[in-house]
């Protein structure tokens, strides 16, 4: 007890304060005797939890409050496949510069279909690159939306890496290989290898500023509301990005684990689509062979929150806003692992990136002859007897809506702001890459 007094003292330079992600300590806690303390502590972030224990990050004066709280902590060397007298490996990773020149050079190869723009400026001022990919990738076409987002934890290296591999062989593989062709001809794809160059600059879990970015999202659970005020420059970047597009399938890639793990991560409480968001996670880990065969997480899959809760993430995000379902796959167990094992991570998950990737056709929607029709539509799934159950309202904007459904017959019914008719439609969804999606026109 008296341990735990002094460490309070020590810790009231930040007790009070939110998560907002601020890390300027970082440390292993060993094992999980002290979990329950350390969770009453919103300034403090828990990462990747194992039975021997997990990360924790947070401000000036968490290894002081841990020390004379009696908490058993090491140094956090989880990040890196070797010991710092091998850093002649890590240098082998292409730099800010290269991967600019080489996504420069991958878009050239077929400007009809691929093209590279940024979605804003990272804290220093590196562009934040991004990627799209369709049949006619000038013209916003009426397809399913896709994203892939790797890095927004600088040190987690792996998946900026990956993504590229991705870029070029699906920019390769069109028009020979049948798979690439289909996604491409009827999907707008959208990959974003660095979402935190600053960070990997550094090569630190945060942004420039010190700020974990997969804490700095908008979290209903805590009472915010969806405003960019007061958020970090690369989140800034992403919510506007979101906004602006129509995304219904997304995932982010990190590192320090092989794992796919899907929403809630902010609640305990189950997602309205959980068996749907296992149904796709397992289509990634399905591919995977380390990851299906995981001896730490049934399937290769896990439930957010049941393996730690977080707050501010933009898994949850993403969905609660934006009816953007997306999961976070950890790809490899050390976040910087050596470059030479790169190659074999991607042959671990090519097939699982262009399977999730398919995913986004299990679904439907609809198109009105307004751009700027905006509305909510009820979702009904048919039952067996021929009955429907009402699986939820949700909004829509610009005219559009997509959402990933389970295999099934369904009901739509939209109403359009404005107008006092209600728009009732029937549709199937199934898992087949449909031409150009499974959409409905409203006349």
């Amino acid at each position: 007890m008296k341990n735990i007094l002094i460490g309070a003292l020590a810790f009231l330079s930040f007790q009070g304060m939110a998560n907002t992600g601020l890390i300027q300590e970082e440390v292993f806690v060993n094992g999980l005797q002290d979990l329950k303390i350390i969770k009453q502590h919103p300034a403090l972030t828990i990462d990747h939890m194992t039975n021997s224990g997990f990360e924790l990050y947070g401000p000036k004066g968490m290894k002081q409050w841990l020390q004379e709280s009696g908490i058993s902590f090491s140094e956090n060397t989880h990040s890196h496949s070797h010991s710092t007298k091998s850093n002649k490996f890590e240098v082998s990773y292409p730099t800010y510069e290269q991967i600019e020149a080489n996504l420069l050079k991958l878009v050239a190869l077929r400007p009809d279909i691929a093209k590279l723009f940024s979605i804003g400026k990272s804290t220093e001022g590196r562009e934040l690159y991004v990627v799209k990919i369709s049949d006619n990738v000038e013209i916003d076409e009426l397809e399913p939306e896709f994203k892939y987002i790797s890095s927004m934890h600088g040190n987690e290296i792996t998946g900026r890496e990956l993504t590229q591999f991705l870029i070029k062989d699906i920019i390769e593989g069109y028009g020979s290989n049948q798979q690439i062709t289909e996604l491409v001809n009827n999907t707008e794809l959208y990959i974003m290898p660095s979402m935190n160059p600053d960070g990997s600059k550094r090569k630190q879990r945060a942004n420039a500023k010190g700020y974990d970015l997969n804490r700095n999202f908008p979290d209903w659970t805590i009472g915010e509301i969806n405003s960019e005020a007061t958020r970090q420059a690369e989140t800034k970047a992403v919510m506007k990005f979101q906004a602006s597009r129509n995304f219904s399938l997304s995932a982010n890639f990190h590192g320090g684990a092989v794992v796919a793990n899907y929403p809630w991560d902010s609640t305990y409480e189950r997602h309205p689509f959980d068996k749907l968001l296992q149904d796709i996670s397992l289509k990634y880990a399905n591919e995977n062979p380390e990851m299906r065969t995981s001896t730490e997480f049934a399937g290769g899959i896990t439930n957010g929150a049941d393996w730690y809760v977080l707050k501010g993430g933009m898994q949850d995000w993403s969905y609660f806003w934006y009816n953007d379902l997306q999961i976070t796959v950890e790809l490899s167990n050390k976040k910087w692992p050596r470059y030479s094992k790169i190659p074999g991570f991607y042959q671990d998950n090519k097939a699982s990136m262009l399977a999730y990737a398919e995913a986004i056709h299990q679904g439907a929607g609809f198109v009105t002859s307004s751009k700027i029709a905006t509305g909510s539509v009820e979702v009904m799934l048919k039952l067996n007897d021929g009955s429907y159950r009402t699986l939820g309202s949700f909004g829509f904007s610009r005219g559009e809506f997509y959402k990933v459904l389970t295999n099934g017959e369904y009901k739509f019914r939209v109403n359009i702001k404005g107008e006092n008719t209600v728009r009732e439609f029937t549709t199937t969804v199934d898992p087949s890459v449909q031409a150009n999606g499974n959409y409905t026109a409203l006349n």
